[in-house]
């Protein structure tokens, strides 16, 4: 699998959930300043790093945010975080199960984010590592 095809499979899968309206594979500061008015709750992620191991396995550390609005004194953090918290949830558990091509981590941190950005914004974010095992290993190039 592809930088490009993860990007896509994860896309895909963020879009598929009920309660996410917006997916962006970018951070949200980049984000925030693209949309004038963005639709809310939302799913953005970022790929910044990753390993090539021994053969062919490659590691991709893909970070993730699940962001709501919570009101500009807060007073809905706590449930924007409770929501976004389940979301995550949910995103996890289909990523360990949907697919044979790749593994991911047994135990995923997550942090709760509070009212950070422009838009008062609240949620989770998270970063795991997913392992994929290429078709080809590093003396086998395709042609």
């Amino acid at each position: 699998m592809t930088y490009k095809q993860l990007v896509t499979e994860i896309t895909n899968l963020l879009e598929s959930h009920a309660m996410i309206n917006t997916v962006k594979f970018a951070s949200p500061t980049n984000w925030i300043n693209w949309d004038e008015q963005p639709v809310f709750p939302a799913a953005l992620f970022a790929i910044n790093n990753g390993l090539f191991n021994i053969g062919r396995e490659q590691v991709y550390t893909i970070t993730f945010w699940f962001l709501d609005k919570s009101g500009v004194e807060g007073e809905f953090e706590t449930e924007v975080t409770s929501d976004q918290h389940s979301i995550a949830a949910d995103i996890i558990s289909t990523l360990r199960k949907q697919s044979n091509a790749w593994t991911i981590v047994d135990s995923i941190n997550w942090d709760a984010v509070s009212e950070q950005f422009e838009e008062y914004l609240s949620g989770v974010t998270l970063s795991l590592n997913i392992n994929i095992v290429s078709d080809y290993d590093a003396c086998n190039m395709p042609v």
